[in-house]
């Protein structure tokens, strides 16, 4: 059965677009089918991370009934060798307009057609679908957290709103039937990036202790915390890094991230 993770942020720049690519490449590079979907509608940019200029997106799916999931889905499976496709947000102004723009009865259409396109990649033999979504409380990122079996919120460790985050945590989370964690991302210690991968202990002590904070505020698991790397920075949105640096640590984290969320269904 299709298993559908989703990553959220209260605001936006914590890395989530940045983290569901490389999970959706970690999983499919495992042999898992995997499509990679793209809801943040107004801020998308999943297609510059794969190089893609895509010709019809999920924006379009929305509002033309006579789209299906094979219309919009773009495989990876030759350029990179492993099964992975996905499907983009149109990055035409007029077209993100018309998501935020939409009434209450295209917002319904639209949440019939996310569960539409659900089911058809489920019946498509897909093992997971990752989720980019919007950051904050939208409807349409609302749509796709509430099909997901787990969620990701993504917490960028050294400059979040704690209290902003945590209300969105208790007025949204607790309505979701899904498993929630928290990823802490780009996470600044004494010795950052941490020797061969990993925190010397008063680093490691630093670190549980946020994520002990973290847990009491958010009530919700901090699932992994992963380190500021100056390599992945560097490397921007120009290319999924755990294809071009599979031995990175970044990658190995991702790899962990990966075991830990399939483990936790």
């Amino acid at each position: 059965m299709m298993k559908i993770i989703a990553f959220h942020s209260y605001k936006g720049g914590t890395g989530k677009t940045h983290l569901s690519a490389n999970l959706a490449t970690v999983l499919a590079q495992r042999g898992h089918k995997t499509a990679l979907l793209d809801l943040d509608f107004r801020g998308p940019n999943l297609q510059t991370l794969c190089g893609i200029e895509a010709t019809v997106t999920i924006n379009d799916l929305l509002f033309d009934p006579d789209l299906t999931g094979e219309d919009i889905l773009v495989s990876f499976e030759e350029k990179y060798k492993i099964p992975l496709y996905a499907a983009f947000a149109s990055t035409d102004f007029r077209k993100m307009g018309d998501i935020v723009r939409a009434d209450k009865k295209q917002r319904q259409r639209s949440l019939k057609r996310i569960l539409r396109l659900r089911d058809e990649l489920s019946e498509a033999g897909f093992d997971y679908t990752i989720i980019d979504t919007s950051p904050g409380v939208q409807m349409e990122s609302i749509d796709g957290l509430v099909i997901s079996d787990a969620t990701c919120l993504v917490l960028k460790a050294d400059d979040f709103d704690i209290s902003g985050t945590k209300s969105m945590v208790t007025q949204l989370y607790s309505l979701l039937d899904s498993k929630n964690y928290v990823v802490l991302n780009r996470v600044v210690a004494e010795k950052c990036p941490p020797e061969q991968g990993v925190w010397d202990n008063e680093d490691v002590q630093m670190v549980k202790r946020f994520e002990e904070t973290i847990t009491e505020e958010m009530r919700m698991e901090v699932i992994t915390s992963i380190p500021c790397f100056c390599e992945v920075a560097r490397e921007g949105s120009r290319s999924i890094f755990s294809i071009k640096h599979p031995e990175h640590y970044f990658s190995k984290y991702i790899e962990e991230l990966a075991t830990k969320l399939i483990n936790g269904f």
